[in-house]
């Protein structure tokens, strides 16, 4: 399951261009530890379209199969400002509730 949160959905709502759909793509080289990346592309019709927070993204269903639990978030810290995607459950934890993470006894609210 791939969720988008609040912050994310907010900012991808509000950049919404004609002709253009929300991209999720993999941005890392072969052999690189994969990294993924989203922006705004054209229509792929072979994509898969999941729905999150009101907002469709579209992904290649290979990298869809290499991503599969992943939450986008939008951050504006000292990391810096934009969207990361944070791949597999126990990386987003305290992102979604601790049922979905799987950590219940050791989640930070």
């Amino acid at each position: 399951m791939i969720e988008i949160t609040d912050a994310a959905a907010e900012k991808l709502l509000m950049r919404a261009a004609e002709g253009k759909v929300v991209k999720l793509f993999k941005a890392s080289q072969p052999g690189e530890v994969p990294r993924f990346a989203l922006g705004l592309g054209p229509f792929n019709e072979k994509d898969l379209v999941f729905e999150s927070n009101d907002v469709q993204v579209y992904i290649n269903p290979s990298e869809y199969e290499e991503l599969r639990v992943a939450v986008i978030d939008f951050v504006d810290d000292e990391r810096g400002r934009g969207f990361v995607v944070i791949k597999g459950q126990t990386d987003a934890c305290g992102l979604v509730s601790c049922e979905e993470c799987g950590e219940e006894d050791t989640c930070e609210e």
